[in-house]
């Protein structure tokens, strides 16, 4: 019998090199998986960023950062300082003092989209300014609400700034599908940085260590958190509670041992620190006036006037408007009162520490005046009001100007000087509130130095 004999042949090498090739190629014209997000390349690193400048943060973050040898990021309206429930400029600089990073946030936390290029202009750049004038190290930005175009990213280009954060376009869990799972490093654009949504009140422990998690095993990359208040139920929907903060903060420190550090926005982009530069000025032709965009006529979110800001408290009912019937130029402002127990409303100049409230000098008297018009009842009145910024950074109520007479025709109110400017007071605000139920128009505020 014939036995069959199978003859094993090893492939020749170009029958190899042929599969190879052909493997190579089908990997190369592969779709990507949909929705897929970009891994990012490196270590994780987290910034733990803190907006707004709420002095709960002062209170509540500091001391858990500081107690496990972290450093976070303190986005800061200067336009807030020392305004009640902010920070103090003492305050930032016991943070700065510990190594936290100081970083610009606008000077009133303006919806940046909604504002001309100068406005921008004056919101980005006056508050690094004012940061910087008050010495601390201010090279990044946090963009209020996360709202920014491709203007904006170029005026915080111009101001000076290394970097500005957005909020959100970084995987949130449940709510957003093919969003990359951490922000490069460096990041792909510097002036529109990606993170999570904001922690909320309804934000977990387990999210919190996800969003750190999700890009560890990712590939890594820069994990920014936006926190605002810290504390248990003062900050609405947009606070941690200070026990969730410290058992996050006593997760994540271990976790250096594998790789994953904190550090401030200035340590993941650095750079020099660029000098300041003010944004363009809305003072009058007049030298000796003191008061910027004097008439009203530029105007920035809310139909608020640019360097302007409404005021008021108590319990009444009100409406703002932005009105044609000026007494010069374009454009006057008008508040109506509806129903009122107390309090007033009323439109001041801006109480901020950069550059659109008027400066004062100790000892001096200035003379304020406003255009006027409206009407209300014999028991409403409307009266000039005036603060100054002290020496700290914090605005303090000052002095109330006699009831003025109702004017359905347009009126200057009398020159109402001031009694000298305490010692350490360096800027002024003054405007008029309506006490009581009526319709006031305003419009060419004036302030003048009558020592000078």
């Amino acid at each position: 019998m014939r036995r069959l004999h199978l003859v094993h042949r090893r492939p020749s090498t170009t029958i190899l090199f042929r599969a190879l090739l052909a493997a190579l190629a089908a990997l190369l014209v592969a779709p990507a998986l949909p929705g897929a997000p970009a891994r990012a390349a490196g270590p994780t690193v987290v910034s733990l960023t803190f907006d707004d400048g709420g002095y709960d943060q002062f209170a509540n973050a500091r001391p858990l950062l500081d107690a496990r040898g972290m450093r976070g990021t303190f986005y800061i309206n200067s336009g807030r300082v020392g305004a009640s429930g902010y920070m103090s400029q003492s305050d930032l600089a016991t943070l700065a003092a510990a190594g936290h990073e100081i970083g610009g946030h606008t000077v009133s936390h303006a919806d940046l989209n909604a504002l001309s290029a100068d406005d921008q202009r004056r919101e980005i750049c006056n508050d690094r300014v004012a940061l910087l004038g008050m010495g601390f190290t201010v090279k990044n930005l946090a963009y209020p609400y996360g709202s920014a175009n491709a203007t904006t990213k170029q005026v915080a280009a111009e101001c000076g700034y290394n970097s500005a954060r957005s909020v959100g376009g970084v995987v949130s869990p449940g709510s957003c599908s093919g969003c990359p799972y951490a922000e490069s490093t460096p990041p792909v654009d510097p002036y529109f940085t990606q993170t999570p949504d904001s922690v909320r009140d309804t934000t977990t422990l387990e999210q919190l260590k996800t969003y750190v998690t999700q890009a560890e095993t990712h590939g890594g990359g820069w994990v920014q958190l936006v926190m605002h208040h810290v504390c248990d139920g003062c900050g609405g929907d947009y606070e941690v509670s200070p026990a969730t903060l410290a058992a996050f903060l006593d997760w994540l420190a271990p976790r250096a041992a594998t790789g994953t550090t904190v550090r401030t926005v200035d340590e993941v982009v650095g750079g020099a620190l660029k000098p300041g530069v003010p944004g363009p000025s809305l003072s009058s032709a007049d030298p000796n006036e003191l008061v910027q965009n004097a008439s009203l006529e530029s105007v920035g979110t809310n139909s608020l006037p640019s360097c302007f800001q409404f005021g008021g408290f108590g319990t009444n009912s009100y409406a703002w408007s932005r009105t044609t019937d000026a007494h010069t130029g374009s454009y006057a402002e008008q508040v109506t009162v509806s129903s009122w127990s107390s309090g007033d409303r009323k439109l001041v100049t801006r109480q901020d520490t950069g550059a659109c409230a008027p400066a004062a000098v100790a000892g001096h008297t200035y003379s304020a005046k406003v255009w006027y018009r409206g009407s209300w009842s014999a028991t409403s009145r409307v009266q000039l009001v005036v603060y100054y910024r002290n020496a700290a950074g914090g605005w303090v109520y000052w002095l109330t100007g006699p009831a003025l007479p109702v004017s359905a025709a347009w009126a200057q109110t009398p020159a109402y000087v001031t009694p000298p400017v305490p010692a350490g007071a360096t800027a002024l605000s003054f405007g008029l509130a309506l006490v009581g139920t009526g319709t006031l128009l305003t419009d060419d505020y004036s302030l003048r130095d009558t020592s000078a």
